[in-house]
């Protein structure tokens, strides 16, 4: 309400250059403060709502001794209204030979490893990596010829010239994520890898 500060005036600007852009009929000042004001007290209550179902979990996690069939995913649209609680399934878990995982689960290694190394822990699994990716670049793929050249090289030299990956001096590890298949050939998801180079 104090225009001395131009906050209406600049949420109407904003708001009558989108509507050009789109086609859409612009306001005057006044209507923008209108709309603005009924947008506030929205976002006001949403934030409230999520944050009290949040606490509600948080005070289950904190205090412990819970099963998971005792916390809830909450989806709320005040829109309609509508709120649905459902309990919150496990995560699936995969198998293979005498071991067993989750998504959530991390592999550590705490080496620093040469890629040959690190494919030869895996074979020692009973899988074979076919794809090695850090970031958004791939470290290795099998079906590349130029790749097998990179064998004798640390997996965090090919991360930091590669992926252009900075690891921080207070972090000792990077993460990968592979791609592996089984002895059939079968793709097998593995959770996401921790190389501890330091």
């Amino acid at each position: 309400d104090d225009d001395t500060n131009y906050h209406v005036d600049l949420i109407s600007g904003l708001a009558n250059m989108r509507a050009r852009n789109y086609g859409i009929p612009e306001v005057d000042k006044l209507k923008a403060k209108f709309i603005a004001g009924r947008i506030i007290p929205a976002i006001a209550t949403t934030t409230a709502m999520a944050t009290g179902f949040v606490c509600l979990e948080l005070y289950k996690a904190l205090g412990g001794g819970h099963k998971l069939d005792d916390y809830r995913n909450t989806f709320a649209n005040l829109a309609l209204p509508l709120f649905t609680m459902a309990e919150p399934v496990p995560p699936k878990e995969i198998k293979h030979q005498d071991m067993s995982w989750t998504v959530w689960d991390r592999w550590t290694i705490k080496e620093n490893l040469t890629l040959r190394e690190l494919l030869q822990w895996f074979r020692a699994k009973g899988l074979t990596a076919y794809s090695i990716s850090c970031g958004q670049s791939l470290l290795y793929n099998s079906i590349f010829p130029k790749h097998r050249e990179r064998m004798d090289r640390k997996v965090v030299d090919l991360a930091r010239e590669i992926a252009k990956l900075e690891v921080p001096s207070y972090r000792r590890h990077f993460d990968i994520v592979v791609a592996c298949e089984d002895e059939e050939e079968n793709d097998i998801d593995i959770p996401l890898v921790s190389i501890y180079f330091r």
